[in-house]
């Protein structure tokens, strides 16, 4: 057998014992949060309020930076590519890395590259009808819809809500045309413009559209909005359908067991902390925290109930 030198049994040894020591200590320098989106948008919002938190509770600088582009795909791909040791941190909506790859090819595989962390909202996506509207809930949408199939467009802006509105459809057998929209803000035109009949969008959508004259048909939520208690679920309305963005905060898959435990004991610590549940409230964000075990359990049943959706329409994506 060939004999390995002690001094690079030695090397070795000592590399290893450095690096436990280092995970032990963690933190030790500024943690680095990815956000694939733009500044000023929901996710970019999250990740703020987050990290200052976080920063406090892990006693170093967080530095929030934005790598926008291709849905989220772009920054998603370097946080699954970063160094798995702690100091690069990501925070987007999950399901966008769910539906970027299961609809194209990426360089990232989010059950290998990524450990999700925690949630900290859930915001559900509504369908909204537009101003004037022969119907203003769901009964009155299907029997319209059945009586004129095809003829209802119902606008989205993203894979999210494409699910949602096909979803709608299938649920409740009816035929709807679908529109994409380049950004929030065109749909909302769109919608109370009345140039489509419905949207479908998130909850964040429902003062804009009540303010102009729009009605909110549903959420997809798994259950009622405490800050809309008056918008039913489409769950409590027959139709088990629940769809929701869920701010996550990941790391890349390797992270030292010493350094994923500080870091999922200081998200914990800082979930109850009223100031920022307060800024979430301020920010019309629903605050829903799950911890490290909860969210994954939910990303597992989540992802299933996508995939359906996804393989039932894959011409349309």
């Amino acid at each position: 057998m060939k004999r390995i030198p002690s001094l690079v049994l030695s090397a070795t040894f000592v590399s290893l014992m450095a690096s436990t020591a280092m995970a032990s200590d963690y933190p030790t320098q500024a943690i680095t949060v990815i956000v694939p989106y733009g500044a000023g948008g929901g996710g970019d919002t999250v990740a703020r309020i987050v990290s200052d938190k976080l920063s406090d509770e892990l006693g170093v600088t967080i530095n929030v930076v934005n790598r926008p582009g291709a849905g989220g795909e772009i920054g998603i791909s370097e946080m699954a590519a970063a160094d798995a040791d702690g100091y690069t941190l990501g925070v987007f909506g999950y399901p966008d890395n769910f539906v970027i790859e299961s609809t194209r090819e990426v360089d990232f595989n989010s059950d290998e590259d990524l450990v999700f962390l925690a949630q900290f909202d859930n915001m559900p996506m509504g369908i909204f009808a537009k101003p004037n509207a022969a119907y203003t809930n769901l009964d009155e949408l299907q029997a319209y819809a059945s009586e004129n199939p095809g003829a209802l467009i119902i606008g989205e802006s993203g894979a999210l809500g494409l699910l949602s509105a096909l979803a709608l459809a299938d649920n409740l057998d009816v035929t709807l045309t679908d529109v994409r929209y380049g950004g929030g803000g065109d749909l909302l035109n769109a919608l109370l413009g009345e140039h489509i009949d419905l949207a479908s969008t998130s909850s964040m959508s429902h003062d804009p559209i009540v303010d102009a004259g729009g009605a909110p048909i549903a959420f997809a939520a798994s259950e009622r909005m405490e800050m809309f208690s008056d918008v039913p679920t489409l769950r409590e309305l027959g139709h088990d359908q629940v769809m929701e963005v869920g701010r996550v905060i990941v790391a890349p898959a390797g992270v030292p067991d010493e350094v994923l435990e500080r870091l999922t004991d200081a998200l914990d610590a800082i979930s109850t902390d009223e100031e920022m549940i307060a800024t979430f409230a301020n920010a019309s964000l629903p605050y829903a925290y799950l911890g490290h075990e909860a969210v994954n359990e939910k990303i597992e049943a989540s992802n299933a109930a996508f995939g359906a959706v996804i393989e039932a329409h894959a011409d349309k994506f």
